[in-house]
């Protein structure tokens, strides 16, 4: 990625020096970071100016996503509520889309959904169109729709969490565990 920087770790830890990390509420709500310390107690999203922060996100299935284009950096934490309320549409409109950069790190490229909430809301934005029904199970393609939102050119972490038991996965083992995503301008 040319205008920004990313890293990826396993963390226990919620709070990590010098990295700002949202309290995550599994929503669309994007906060604006201009001096890193504002309440982030509530928000999915983060997109900032300033060249000294860095922006993080932890994860354990849902989807870190980090944006760049040269004057701003952002990241969002993208599971199936943030996905159906528009969070990636929203973080796209952050950014000059002729510039624009993504990144897509490690998440659970698929799982199972029951004829509920959840499978009623990811209907109401999508239709049919990324569920698979097989045996009876109605699995939901969820990178196939992270890819059907964002530009072309976003590069995607090849890993699953449900795959690499390296990587911690609350579907997989209810682990405490947490990736920590981190995006910041390139020094």
């Amino acid at each position: 990625m040319e205008k920004m920087q990313i890293d990826s770790f396993v963390s226990e830890e919620r709070t990590h020096d010098g990295i700002v990390i949202p309290t995550l509420c599994h929503g669309d709500v994007i906060e604006q970071i201009k001096l890193g310390n504002e309440d982030i107690s509530a928000c999915d999203g983060l997109v900032t100016e300033n060249k000294s922060l860095s922006l993080g996100v932890t994860t354990a299935d849902c989807a870190p996503i980090c944006f760049g284009d040269g004057t701003k950096i952002g990241i969002a934490h993208i599971g199936w509520r943030g996905l159906c309320l528009g969070l990636i549409e929203k973080m796209c409109t952050e950014f000059d889309t002729e510039k624009l950069e993504v990144f897509v790190g490690p998440h659970l490229h698929s799982f199972e959904v029951q004829k509920d909430f959840c499978y009623e809301a990811i209907v109401g934005k999508f239709g049919e169109d990324f569920f698979t029904l097989e045996n009876g199970k109605i699995t939901f393609r969820f990178k196939d729709a992270l890819v059907s939102l964002l530009p072309i050119n976003t590069i995607f972490d090849g890993r699953n969490t449900e795959e690499d038991t390296s990587l911690p996965s609350h579907r997989r083992n209810k682990t405490n565990e947490r990736i920590v995503t981190v995006v910041e301008f390139k020094k």
